[in-house]
């Protein structure tokens, strides 16, 4: 019965309660001119069915992989569904002796939810189960410190169907391979349908979702702060669209040298101990930002896992070999979510531009960030306790190799283990 309230107050007000925010999204070509370049505006008289029917060729594209083994393009080869797990395995979700958990997290992705506060006079269990805001959340390094890196920022944004107990695994997982603190931005399952509709809006509208606007003013905060030599965001499925919103209003934010001009910003939007302090959902007002710096642009790095966004492009260059933001794309061959964005067949007809090294890994099926992603990773670069990877890319491929800027191993892999060997705790 409740949720049937949840599905229905989502239907009639879609701009606020499922999170897709639709905001004027039309751009100040004043800034710097690049937006008209890098995604669609309303103005360039693109029909909302217009849309919808790249959206659908998109998805279409994506499914045509030989043979159509469409399970295992998300979950891998079925041989790994069933115990034993290793350790940080995300299937190890369903465990028979955390039967309370396995039931939560299955409750999480099929009832939908709302992606917004839960109200003050609500009983807690009915809070808990029909509202999921995106929160920001706290992971220390893998011998339990929040203070190691100091002069780094670490952010990780989930993809969708993850709730809290998936997310802090990846976490826990990100932490004890690269030795890091990280701060979770943990976009919320709101149920499969209503992250599907979240990820459709953020993906081929470019409109700032829930997720985005919370995810924005930490990442922002830590650029702006005089500490912070290095900004690095983590991004996999759902999360990629996400920080492509992101990163659309940080380069707002971020005059170009050679144009000036004023900050166009208004076409883009805005666990504690006894009480939760939940994330500011408000809309994002321009005058609560001072303007970025190229220099301090650069400080972001972005990693982004099976990158499924339209658009994820540079915001400018300090020389040939150095764009701003870094950006580098991993993704499995079989994957049909990569295929999606960044290994989308006939990706300039349907004007996806995802800018970065974009590395391959070549007949691998699986789309789980840790299963598939960072535990081959770690397989075959982490050495012990070694600083740094073994100065490859391996298993991935670089297949945009004629990058002027591309280096032999990703710079992601030397901070495994707490890299580079140089780096000081």
């Amino acid at each position: 019965m409740h949720s049937a309230f949840c599905v229905a107050a989502g239907a009639s007000e879609l701009n606020h309660y499922m999170g897709v925010v639709m905001v004027n999204n039309t751009v100040d070509p004043t800034v710097n001119g690049s937006f008209a370049e890098h995604g669609r505006s309303d103005a360039a008289g693109d029909t909302d069915s217009a849309e919808f029917s790249d959206l659908f060729h998109i998805g279409i594209n994506a499914l045509r992989i030989r043979p159509p083994r469409y399970a295992k393009s998300i979950l891998g080869a079925p041989g790994t569904w069933v115990p034993p797990y290793r350790r940080y395995s995300e299937f190890s979700i369903l465990n028979l002796w955390r039967p309370m958990r396995t039931a939560n997290f299955l409750f999480n992705i099929t009832v939908p939810a709302l992606p917004i506060k839960p109200p003050p006079f609500g009983p807690p269990v009915l809070n808990n189960l029909f509202w999921k805001p995106t929160v920001i959340l706290h992971r220390p390094d893998h011998n339990g410190d929040t203070t190691t890196f100091p002069d780094e920022a670490w952010f990780f944004i989930n993809g969708m169907m993850t709730d809290d107990h998936v997310a802090q695994i990846n976490a826990a997982y990100l932490s004890y391979l690269f030795h890091r603190p990280i701060t979770i931005i943990q976009n919320s399952t709101d149920s499969g349908l209503v992250d599907f509709l979240q990820c459709m809006v953020g993906k081929e509208w470019q409109r700032m979702t829930e997720p985005a606007i919370v995810a924005f003013p930490p990442i922002y905060d830590a650029l702006k702060s005089r500490h912070k030599q290095r900004v690095v965001v983590i991004a996999h499925s759902q999360g990629t669209i996400i920080l492509a919103n992101v990163l659309r209003m940080l380069y707002s934010l971020t005059p170009l040298p050679r144009t000036g001009g004023e900050v166009g910003f208004e076409s883009l939007l805005g666990f504690a101990g006894s009480e939760f302090v939940w994330p500011d959902q408000s809309e994002i007002r321009p005058k609560d930002f001072d303007p970025l710096t190229v220099d301090e642009l650069a400080r972001l790095e972005v990693y982004s896992f099976a990158t499924c966004a339209n658009n994820m492009p540079y915001h400018t260059w300090l020389d040939e070999r150095s764009p701003v933001p870094w950006i580098e794309h991993f993704g499995n061959e079989y994957d049909i979510v990569a295929r999606l964005g960044m290994l989308a067949p006939d990706d300039k007809q349907w004007d996806i531009k995802i800018e970065g090294l974009r590395y391959v890994h070549r007949s691998k099926w699986g789309h789980l960030l840790n299963e598939h992603y960072l535990f081959p990773i770690a397989d075959y670069q982490k050495d012990g306790r070694k600083r740094e990877g073994i100065g490859c890319a391996t298993p991935f491929t670089l297949v945009n190799a004629e990058a002027p800027y591309g280096e032999a191993m990703p710079r992601l892999f030397s901070y495994i283990n707490g890299g580079p060997k140089n780096s000081v705790h």
